[in-house]
């Protein structure tokens, strides 16, 4: 799954590889924010972009077998990705 952000969009891309590295789509999503979120700062727009397309693939992700890696390009949302032992 890739994410990609705007000012003013969102667009998220779920893709599969096969065995040959060859990349081929499965479903694409694309929508503008709303008044209101288009305040918000760029790490916000990330995680949204990221949580609207789980939300919305849920039938196409819940049963799956493979792992699901998120393609992201802001360097800033890595420590979401991270695993953390809280003590």
């Amino acid at each position: 799954m890739e994410t990609g952000v705007s000012d003013y969009t969102l667009t998220a891309i779920l893709s599969i590889v096969n065995e040959e590295n060859e990349v081929y789509l499965i479903v694409f999503h694309s929508c503008t924010f709303t008044v209101a979120k288009l305040n918000y700062n760029i790490h916000d727009k990330k995680l949204l972009a990221i949580f609207k397309a789980f939300k919305i693939w849920q039938y196409y992700l819940e049963d799956l077998a493979y792992l699901i890696d998120v393609v992201i390009d802001h360097n800033n949302l890595e420590y979401f990705f991270t695993i953390k032992v809280l003590t």
